[in-house]
């Protein structure tokens, strides 16, 4: 990927609320894919400390950034089993990935050697989610063949499987002791204790009367991102047209629907069925928990929703600014550490506050 003019790595200082506005690109890794065979990128995700990135590209290819250098620094190929939703382990050498050929194994490989350390084996199906346990080596895929795999990073062999109605999306709440599970065709969020998974759940949300209220055209389809906030308090449930929910992670009901997008974002997220490239979803919260950062659809917007401001009647809440830039937002990430995110479609965006507002490390 070729780089483009830059401004300075992160650095160290201000509040996220003095410079939430003040964000803008700052560097751009371009494919090198042909004009007739454009590059997409179809997922991100930055190392426990906000130091390096990882994407993967429909050219098959895992990638590899220095954030605070600002640099492609490795491009690993996986041309035989393919590449997505590429996860950082709590190793930062080390890259968890969905096959999207030969199987629907999940696939451990060693930066550092560009070998595979293990493959996981057992989906029949795609991997639609991978999340990764916050402070243990334990590992949840959802896959169409509507089952939910524990893993453990050392071992090859699942430790345990749920079977559901269509499992999604999948994320663990910050504790790790909380895994949600989306069902859309049941329009349900399921909560588990995640030490008695195989106990029913505690807790089922039922989105589908917020969907015939919101989405009604969307219904049971369409979701693209589940994620607990940084403080556990809420849930977000990204949406691939009309918005965002975001739910109460204690009680489920809708806090805000976010609003301010136009039309869907290309993506088919996070298995494609028409053609469409592949996704992780263009939302995500900002590690402190307040802010909401998301794709404008069609438009070459990044949105910023501020949970700390009131919704409108019926829940609506919309955009405090619209950061503009030339490409779209298909797939969005913050970094866990530092107040810079990214951006992605055909090419990797790096955002950063503007010369008059210094990052901070959180």
């Amino acid at each position: 990927m070729a780089e483009a003019a830059s401004a300075p790595p992160p650095q160290t200082s201000a509040k996220v609320s003095d410079i939430i506005k003040n964000y803008r690109p700052s560097r751009a890794f371009r494919g090198n894919s042909k004009p007739d065979a454009p590059l997409f990128i179809t997922s991100l995700d930055f190392d426990d400390q906000g130091e390096y990135l990882v994407a993967s590209g429909d050219d098959e290819t895992i990638q590899l950034f220095d954030v605070k250098e600002g640099k492609s620094t490795k491009s690993v190929p996986s041309k035989k089993y393919g590449v997505h939703l590429a996860r950082f382990t709590h190793h930062s050498r080390q890259i968890l990935h969905a096959s999207t050929k030969v199987d629907d194994s999940l696939r451990l490989l060693d930066l550092h050697n560009e070998s595979y350390l293990r493959y996981f084996s057992g989906h029949t199906d795609k991997v639609t989610s991978i999340a990764l346990s916050p402070g243990t080596d334990a590992i949840l895929s959802c896959s169409k063949d509507d089952t939910v795999a524990l893993w453990d990073l050392n071992s090859r062999n699942a430790q345990g499987k749920m079977k559901l109605a269509t499992p999604y999306l999948v994320a663990f709440d910050p504790s790790g002791s909380v895994i949600a599970i989306a069902s859309q065709s049941t329009s349900s969020v399921l909560l588990y204790d995640f030490r008695n998974y195989d106990k029913p759940p505690f807790a089922t949300f039922d989105l589908a009367p917020h969907e015939d209220r919101y989405t009604p055209s969307t219904r049971g389809r369409g979701w693209t991102r589940l994620e607990f906030s940084n403080d556990g308090k809420h849930l977000l449930v990204g949406t691939d047209y009309h918005g965002h929910f975001i739910l109460d992670a204690f009680e489920g009901h809708v806090k805000a629907f976010l609003v301010g997008k136009s039309g869907a974002t290309g993506r088919a997220a996070p298995v494609s069925t028409t053609g469409k490239p592949l996704g992780q979803g263009d939302v995500c919260f900002t590690p402190d928990g307040r802010y909401v950062l998301g794709g404008a659809g069609e438009q070459s917007d990044t949105l910023v929703w501020d949970l700390h401001q009131p919704p409108e009647p019926g829940s609506i809440l919309k955009p405090i600014t619209r950061l503009q830039y030339r490409g779209r937002s298909s797939v969005v990430l913050a970094n866990p550490r530092y107040n810079m995110f990214a951006t992605a479609d055909k090419e990797i965006v790096f955002w950063l506050p503007d010369d008059n507002a210094k990052a901070v490390e959180k």
